[in-house]
């Protein structure tokens, strides 16, 4: 255990340092390089995440000023975005300026980019997809509490099972889908390589150049789905930024 406890927050390090450089999505290959020298000093499942402890902040301490007041109470982190993978978000939000957005699995990332069109795109959506009816209603109830409901269209997408995710079929033609400019896929949870499927099954609505970006990419299931994603034609895999849990990003052509 405290063997596991310090490669935790050797990885948490490590990732801290690269940070230090101008951030940049690193390949693959770099964090399956990574991952085969730490495991040469213990057995860990997805040995590339850092420790927990690392990544949690008070919903309060948001480094977001537009934010502020959104998440009290919270901790942001280890169920939800990290602050830091948030704020990084924000900040390529402004500067891509997404007109339609989707998301795979609601949270807190749904008041950020509800936000962000609040402020930036006005005329602009995002598109929600939550497996659990009961998610669906806190996340709606959320964005009337801050004035939000308008800027977003929450769908409620049941599993088809734990490994073979939403029930997507037919997706193009659900009530207010349109092609999207930007995917987060932060969901759904399920087992081994559930979220390989949120690309195969929404690239068809992709505008050309469409980027994503995968949370928790540090988990061995995640870097799994990464390779059979750029296995994909037409989608392209960058590679892992050295943030939270992992986020990565590509484009879709």
């Amino acid at each position: 255990m405290i063997k596991n406890f310090l490669i935790r927050n050797s990885v948490a390090l490590f990732n801290k340092k690269l940070r230090k450089q101008p951030l940049q999505p690193y390949p693959l290959t770099f964090w399956e390089n990574r991952r085969a020298q730490l495991s040469k000093y213990a057995v860990l499942p997805d040995i590339l995440r850092p420790s927990m402890r690392t990544l949690k902040t008070a919903g309060d301490a948001i480094p977001i000023p537009e934010l502020r007041g959104f998440f009290d109470g919270r901790v942001l982190g280890e169920w939800t975005l990290d602050a830091d993978s948030m704020l990084f978000l924000w900040q390529r939000l402004q500067v891509e300026k997404p007109k339609v957005i989707v998301e795979c699995g609601s949270g807190v990332s749904t008041l950020l980019f509800a936000k962000y069109l609040s402020l930036y795109q006005p005329d602009g959506i995002l598109l929600s997809l939550e497996q659990s009816a009961e998610e669906t209603k806190v996340a709606q109830d959320r964005l009337e509490k801050h004035g939000l409901a308008r800027f977003v269209k929450m769908y409620h997408a049941p599993m088809i099972s734990a490994e073979r995710g939403y029930n997507l079929s037919g997706v193009e033609t659900w009530p207010g889908m349109q092609r999207f400019d930007w995917i987060l896929v932060d969901g759904p949870a399920g087992t081994d390589l559930v979220r390989y499927y949120t690309i195969e099954d929404l690239q068809k609505l992709a505008n050309p150049g469409a980027r994503w970006f995968l949370d928790d990419s540090f988990r061995d299931n995640e870097i799994e789905v990464l390779k059979k994603w750029a296995a994909l034609p037409g989608v392209q895999v960058e590679g892992i930024y050295p943030i939270g849990k992992g986020l990565s990003t590509g484009t879709i052509n």
